[in-house]
């Protein structure tokens, strides 16, 4: 409790089927990476929320990697294998993190809620696909600051009923009169949550609760 520990240059440190407690400080320098690797769960947890500049999911088959707090991740999140599940919790990108090669097999769940956050400046963006979300924005209009969330929890429509893919998108941008943009949202198939693809239909809400 209370300990630093301080990553000077492109350092990597592999976590095989280790639990990570944060209770101090992490203090990466350039490029650090923590690679979770192994063959059975993980989880992050302790007092204090950890600061991650790289951070890897390498874990095999369908093993996970389980927050039990939030976390921050200032460059990116590689996915190798495995999965990392939000379990309630957020992992904040900031303005500049990013998600790379995730896939079918190795990518982001969170049935019981939590959502990834980044934010961004969106002026007449051309196919932006900020932090490699899935959520593709193009429009002539300047957005301004957005505030975009990807959850992956099953969501309800507006009359109550009913069930969707296991992802959604909560986009909100300053400037959010006129805007005329134009979206596009990509999911995996294994997140279909054993609906039809072809019998979907397209979901949304001004207000975050009447869809």
């Amino acid at each position: 409790s209370g300990a630093t520990l301080y990553l000077s240059g492109n350092v990597l440190i592999t976590l095989q089927d280790i639990d990570l407690i944060h209770n101090g400080t992490i203090t990466v320098a350039v490029n650090g990476r923590f690679s979770f690797t192994g063959s059975v769960n993980s989880n992050i947890s302790g007092s204090q929320q950890p600061a991650f500049n790289e951070m890897e999911i390498a874990k095999t088959g369908t093993n996970k990697l389980l927050l039990q707090r939030p976390i921050d991740v200032n460059g990116k999140i590689v996915f190798t294998s495995g999965l990392i599940d939000l379990n309630n919790n957020n992992i904040n990108l900031g303005n500049t993190a990013f998600l790379e090669t995730e896939n079918e097999n190795s990518r982001v769940i969170g049935s019981n809620g939590g959502q990834l956050i980044f934010t961004t400046t969106l002026n007449a963006p051309a196919s932006a696909n900020p932090a490699n979300l899935g959520a593709i924005i193009t429009s002539s209009q300047n957005l301004g600051t957005v505030s975009i969330s990807r959850g992956h929890k099953s969501q309800i429509n507006g009359y109550g009923n009913g069930n969707s893919v296991l992802r959604y998108y909560d986009i909100n941008p300053t400037n959010n009169t006129g805007l005329n943009a134009t979206l596009r949202l990509q999911y995996l198939d294994a997140e279909l949550n054993a609906l039809t693809e072809n019998s979907l239909v397209f979901w949304k809400s001004s207000n975050t609760t009447s869809w």
